[in-house]
């Protein structure tokens, strides 16, 4: 009987991890290889007027969005590139993106098991891996780990099982999530981070407010991409619409010869335009966590 993943020593989860890695490069460089060789078939990447003055070629484009797994220099941590488009592909091309979506599911569900791992157990994980699995640690480094942005390389290469009529792209507006959140949940949520300096100092300043304080936790929601997806339905019975988040450009099964749906090309950035500072603003603009992104309430609005 196979042990699960979890329950393997934390040098085993991290070879996994590294052979996950691996397959999944290897598999996203098949992937992209039959992108480029569908070059028979139409595509449309949304450019920047710069990339349109630069004459990009637009499926080169997509395949740089594929491979796209890495943090760029000054991209927030929070934030995905994003980008519209629809790429034409054959059969075998759809069949290798399928195959990069397992692998892909299979490298997320490594890292998870790695990240459940106890703090201190955790910790003690990397000192051995450093000092015992040296070859492991300095593969990863070469591979660009220590900077791999974990959503981009999750996030499935979004795929249609059939050509669509009509592909309409829709960007959502950025916001943001306040949730309620304990001195106690606060504390525990610390406490599940690597110990750093700036967290042992966080915790300090979290040891300074009342216990029963209730503090406001804040996530951003980034903007994302929709598409909504129109296909014909058998023997002229209506359409069937279709709502999928969309932060790479769609495959679409093609067959020589054939063109793109119907789509309105799109920018590939949304506008944002000045919003007004509400005048109930409850939290305090500074974060009392930053590591957290937790805020404290404004006086007025303290509650226990």
């Amino acid at each position: 009987m196979s042990v699960p993943l979890t329950a393997c020593s934390s040098v085993t989860l991290r070879v996994a991890l590294l052979e996950s890695f691996e397959a999944f490069l290897t598999h996203l460089d098949n992937f992209c290889t039959a992108v480029r060789h569908d070059a028979a078939l139409p595509v449309w990447v949304s450019r920047t007027d710069a990339e349109v003055l630069d004459q990009l070629d637009m499926r080169f484009k997509a395949i740089q969005l594929y491979r796209a797994l890495w943090y760029e220099d000054g991209q927030d941590g929070r934030e995905t590139l994003t980008c519209p488009g629809l790429v034409g592909a054959s059969p075998e091309t759809m069949a290798a993106a399928q195959t990069c979506n397992v692998v892909k599911d299979d490298f997320k569900a490594a890292v998870l098991a790695l990240k459940s791992l106890a703090r201190a157990e955790a910790t003690a994980a990397m000192a051995d891996l450093h000092r015992r699995q040296e070859v492991v640690a300095a593969a990863m480094r070469r591979m660009g780990a220590a900077r791999l942005n974990l959503k981009q390389a999750y996030r499935h290469i979004p795929l249609l099982d059939r050509r669509p009529l009509k592909v309409g792209f829709t960007w959502s507006k950025q916001g943001r999530v306040i949730q309620r959140t304990s001195v106690a949940d606060a504390r525990r949520l610390l406490e599940q981070r690597i110990e750093t300096p700036e967290i042992d100092q966080e915790l300090q300043r979290l040891a300074g407010i009342p216990e029963d304080e209730m503090l406001a936790r804040v996530r951003s929601v980034c903007p994302h991409l929709r598409a909504n997806v129109v296909f014909a339905v058998p023997e002229g019975s209506g359409v069937e619409r279709r709502l999928m988040q969309t932060p790479l450009p769609i495959l679409i099964p093609l067959q020589p010869g054939e063109s793109l749906p119907d789509f309105v090309p799109t920018a590939p950035d949304l506008l944002m335009n000045p919003r007004l500072r509400r005048a109930d603003v409850r939290i305090e603009d500074e974060p009392f966590l930053p590591a957290m992104r937790i805020h404290r309430y404004r006086m007025p609005f303290r509650r226990r």
